[in-house]
């Protein structure tokens, strides 16, 4: 199993998840949330992290234009997009890089629409950073590829893959719950990307 480290704020972080070598991390690209960095942050990062891992930057309805010079710049390998884009939207961007749409498993998801959209991968998710799980079974039938997000940590990144046995399930997203005092600590993103690399 697939994981990616998200929120990463600091050179502290990248070297956390450098020892611990999970597949992504994502940098919230964004304004307004609480582990957005700025452009210039983002290029420190890019260098600190160790270059096997994918850079994703995480985006929310932001303006298209700045999404494609992150990808010019060399600052990001994938986009994430976490808000109300269209599909047009997302095609647009897939013809600068690989592009991963967040759909929020709530009162309105539509699995469907989900599994048909054009991105090259998608997540399910509870929200937008709001660690809290939801109900596998809604997407236990989902047979594409997708990326786990939505209170996943150490400890229920197994029950979760046995869970979603069968599923499309191809990774795990996770932040704050290896977060300690604001930022990633070692140990817990060691045993996180332990426990899903052990899952095969």
């Amino acid at each position: 199993m697939k994981i990616k480290i998200c929120g990463l704020r600091t050179p502290g972080d990248a070297n956390a998840v450098n020892e611990a070598m999970p597949d992504y991390v994502g940098f919230i690209l964004t304004e307004g949330y609480k582990r957005t960095v700025s452009e210039e942050t983002a290029r420190l990062l890019s260098k600190f992290v160790d270059p096997q891992i994918q850079r994703v930057g995480v985006f929310v309805n932001d303006d298209i234009s700045r999404i494609k010079r992150f990808l010019y710049n060399g600052l990001i390998d994938i986009v994430q997009l976490h808000g109300e884009e269209s599909d047009d939207y997302i095609n647009e961007l897939r013809s600068e890089g690989s592009v991963i749409k967040v759909f929020r498993v709530d009162d309105n998801f539509d699995l469907a629409k989900a599994e048909n959209s054009p991105a090259d991968m998608i997540m399910f998710d509870s929200g937008t950073g709001s660690g809290e799980t939801f109900d596998w079974s809604r997407i236990k039938a989902c047979k594409r590829p997708f990326i786990l997000a939505g209170g996943i940590g150490p400890g229920n990144i197994i029950p979760a893959c046995e869970a979603l046995k069968g599923s499309g399930l191809y990774a795990v997203d996770m932040s704050s719950s290896v977060d300690k005092g604001g930022h990633k600590d070692e140990d817990l993103v060691i045993q996180a990307v332990n426990e899903a690399h052990s899952v095969n």
